[in-house]
């Protein structure tokens, strides 16, 4: 019979309810190395048995485990701590599995190792879909009858930002874009694609921020077979679109390892496969977008100051779409031309009224953010003619709400206005009254941003908006 350490066994009755709930892999070993708790998630990744695990040392399991490679174990023995630490290895069945898991040993109160804990995730997954894009990249790039990108403006300030676009594209040097998400910067590393002479060849995008850091080295210079377990031979990034360009969408997201490593391929144009012995070159054009200023990210150290200079040979800054609300009246009515055939009324035009609710929006999502509210509005809409109202994001928690229109105007009267204020003029007293509703509702809320705003009856987006708008800081969590 296993025999468990009692502070071990009592930890374990406490959570293992809640480790059940959380829905994915997690196991527990205790200090002989034997499995004492291994859930549902850890037995379909691995392709054992839940009840044959239990009790049973981790090497029994994995018979072609080495000591040394488990994490578990050097957690065990040696007390080391791993966070989101890479793996691919053939589970019990022969399958391969890409993991990234967290593993730490388990002490008791005399600071005693009694076992190791591991919570992690499939990145199998992951892995398979990009493959897939690979793949339809290889043959999406082949077609190059493709037009210029939709950019839909009229103001100056936009028009200046497309001559500049154009300029940067007929040289070829690398290009950076900034601007806030939902302000296009995908569409103008098109543009910039498009008006070059790599316009017949690849051009390829990589969203830093949407893969695992572990994933990005091997998408970008592709593997060899045998560099790691499971490794085959996988174009990267760089020979994929070689000859054209490849952009590079929230550089900030990249760890400052891998921009080294970027840097270095900028200079020399050479790289190494993950495994691979012999260098290997690469006529790309990188385009690199961020979502944050550069210059905080210099400040705090986020991106390398080399690589930002290597790549700000050019740079296009993306003005937000509130510097530019005389673009919002065109912006709407192309978004309901090209949505018109995926509603059950016909919306032709936008009234008066509706176009006053769009321009003086705060649009902290930008034009991604304005195109999903005209859909929206078209959807919930149930007369054809003009878009006669648009349902904002706060007004979706509205349609939820146990509480009428009356109810929240009389509570809003009832709220105290510091009386000091009335020395401000108008847009001072409502700035401050504004400021100290949400510094209230956020403290109510523990700051958490999703909470304050469900409080506030206003969406996430347009709370992050005002809280940078107001700088208040301390203590919120973006949730």
């Amino acid at each position: 019979m296993m025999t468990i350490d009692p502070e071990l066994l009592q930890a374990l009755e406490i959570f293992k309810h809640f480790f059940d709930l959380i829905h994915q892999p997690i196991a527990i070993i205790d200090k002989k190395g034997n499995y004492i708790y291994y859930n549902q998630e850890s037995a379909e990744l691995d392709g054992y048995p839940k009840e044959q695990a239990i009790g049973k040392p981790m090497l029994e399991v994995y018979p072609n485990l080495k000591k040394e490679d488990s994490t578990m174990l050097q957690a065990l023995q040696l007390g080391k701590e791993y966070q989101d630490n890479y793996q691919s290895y053939y589970n019990h069945v022969g399958k391969v599995v890409d993991y990234l898991h967290t593993t730490v040993p388990l002490y008791n109160e005399k600071k005693e190792i009694i076992g190791a804990i591991e919570i992690g995730r499939n990145l199998s997954t992951v892995r398979h879909l990009q493959d897939q894009v690979l793949k339809l990249n290889s043959k999406l790039y082949h077609n190059k009858e493709q037009p210029l990108p939709d950019i839909v403006f009229v103001s100056e300030k936009m028009q200046k930002v497309i001559d500049q676009t154009n300029m940067l594209g007929r040289n070829d040097v690398p290009v950076l874009i900034v601007g806030e998400t939902g302000t296009g910067k995908e569409l103008f590393a098109r543009l910039i694609h498009k008006t070059s002479q790599r316009r017949d060849k690849a051009f390829i995008s990589l969203n830093c921020g949407a893969l695992p850091t572990t994933l990005i080295e091997s998408t970008l210079f592709g593997t060899v077979k045998g560099a790691f377990t499971g490794a085959e031979n996988r174009q990267g990034y760089l020979e994929l679109a070689n000859g054209g360009t490849l952009f590079l969408d929230e550089l900030n997201a990249m760890p400052l390892e891998m921009q080294s490593k970027l840097l270095r391929f900028l200079q020399e144009k050479t790289y190494w496969q993950l495994g691979g012995n012999k260098e290997m070159h690469s006529d790309v054009r990188i385009v690199a977008a961020m979502n944050e200023s550069p210059t905080e990210l210099l400040k705090t150290g986020k991106i390398r100051s080399d690589l930002f200079y290597r790549l700000n040979v050019g740079l296009i800054k993306l003005p937000a779409l509130r510097d530019r609300t005389e673009d919002i009246p065109v912006l709407a009515r192309y978004f309901i031309d090209k949505h018109k055939n995926d509603v059950n009324v016909v919306i032709s035009g936008i009234s008066e009224q509706a176009l006053q609710q769009l321009i003086t929006a705060p649009w902290p999502g930008n034009v991604r953010m304005l195109e999903n509210a005209i859909v929206r509005s078209m959807v919930l809409q149930n007369k054809s003619g003009e878009l006669q109202h648009i349902t904002l994001d706060e007004e979706l928690f509205e349609l939820n709400s146990s509480f009428s229109q009356d109810d929240k105007t009389h509570k809003t009267d009832k709220t105290p206005i510091n009386k000091s204020t009335y020395e401000n003029n108008l847009t001072e007293q409502v700035e401050n009254y504004e400021r100290q509703l949400i510094i209230d509702a956020l403290n109510q809320a523990n700051g958490k941003i999703i909470t304050a705003a469900k409080r506030l009856n206003i969406s996430r987006t347009t709370l992050q908006y005002k809280v940078k708008k107001y700088n208040i800081h301390m203590g919120v969590i973006d949730d």
